[in-house]
């Protein structure tokens, strides 16, 4: 599936607490079905995250295999922070946007980093380590 007939696919889709299909999904679940679908790159799965651990939980349990790089690239994920907590990821498509399911009421939508950044306090980019 190309880049484009996937965020085709998904936006406007609703989100839902630990989905991961292309009827609802969260934000976790939106960036596994981009490299599943996209890249060809199945992810290393976390049984806390379907079971519904928090966010947090599961993003410690998941962070060994991504690494910190210093700006967004293409495919790369955004974790967005409230404090010094994870709050939030999305697949950056280009440097200035990011597709993303946001929570409650929410759907799949692409912003800028900049714009999520006044709702979170900060970004990190990181890019999975096995690619």
């Amino acid at each position: 599936m190309t880049e484009i007939e996937f965020v085709r696919t998904v936006t406007g889709r609703p989100w839902a607490n630990r989905a991961c299909t292309f009827d609802e999904l969260d934000c976790w679940g939106l960036v596994v079905l981009y490299y599943r679908h996209v890249l060809g790159v199945e992810l290393h799965h976390l049984p806390d995250y379907e079971s519904g651990a928090d966010f947090v939980t599961c993003y410690e349990s998941a962070a060994s295999c991504w690494r910190t790089i210093p700006a967004a690239v293409p495919g790369c994920i955004a974790v967005f922070y409230r404090g010094d907590v994870p709050a939030h990821t999305g697949v950056m498509l280009t440097p200035v946007k990011c597709l993303h399911s946001r929570g409650e009421h929410g759907f799949v939508r692409i912003d800028s980093p900049v714009a999520l950044l006044r709702i979170y306090s900060r970004v990190e980019y990181m890019s999975y380590a096995k690619i």
